[in-house]
């Protein structure tokens, strides 16, 4: 694993991120106020819309975490059909798992154009099957990148492994716990503030192109197959 090949992961785990966040965004404001990554509130949302007797609300936050954890199983199972060779950056099963993301990201995007605003509720159902679906199979990725100091689709748990190793880096050298190096403590923080600046963007960009900005993900992730592909994979 060179230097090189884990720099380049690094600012394609970043651009990823500004993914999350920018389909984060938009499931929000076009898709029914639920979350295509955040099960966690979609959880508390699914209860909520129980005990307000939402019927709507209520399925489209269990299909949004079906969708998420179907997903997550299939790309969790293609990361786990062979072998790993150790010191790989970036193994051909995580590409499979991002070509994935990019072909239901894709689907999102031709459906989103088309309908342009989710006016029924199946309409809203496939696309936010399908935005959760494509956040579930990032996940996968980033199980099959073997990275797991970074999450961009569970910003809690970066929030958290943040905290922890910026205390880690601030510890005295003889300490005996282990200290982690700086680089994974700025990366943490770069996915946060990029999420951040994501659903910014994909806040401004739903509300001029309302379902048109879906087209914005997929190219995105299809760059970041094409890079890996060439500058990362199997190294």
């Amino acid at each position: 694993m060179s230097d090189q090949s884990t720099n380049v992961r690094d600012v394609l785990i970043v651009v990823l991120a500004f993914v999350a966040g920018f389909v984060d965004a938009l499931s929000i404001i076009g898709l029914g106020g639920v979350f295509a990554s955040v099960m966690t509130g979609n959880t508390i949302l699914l209860g909520l819309a129980i005990a307000r007797a939402e019927p709507l609300s209520a399925s489209l936050s269990a299909i949004a975490i079906a969708a998420y954890v179907g997903s997550l199983a299939i790309g969790i199972g293609i990361a786990e059909s062979s072998t790993k060779r150790p010191g790989t950056t970036w193994p051909p099963e995580a590409t499979k798992i991002f070509l994935s993301e990019f072909l239901l990201l894709l689907g999102l995007a031709i459906t989103g154009v088309f309908v342009r605003h989710a006016s029924t509720s199946s309409q809203m159902d496939v696309l936010i099957a399908l935005a959760a679906a494509s956040m579930g199979m990032q996940s996968a990725g980033f199980y099959a990148l073997g990275v797991s100091s970074v999450a961009t689709t569970r910003l809690t748990s970066t929030y958290e492994k943040f905290v922890i190793d910026l205390y880690h880096s601030r510890r005295p050298p003889n300490s005996t716990t282990p200290t982690k190096g700086k680089n994974d403590t700025t990366l943490l923080a770069i996915v946060v503030l990029v999420y951040l600046l994501a659903a910014v963007v994909g806040g401004l960009t739903e509300i001029h192109w309302l379902l048109d900005a879906t087209i914005i993900p997929p190219i995105i992730v299809g760059f970041v197959i094409i890079v890996a592909s060439t500058r990362v994979g199997g190294t």
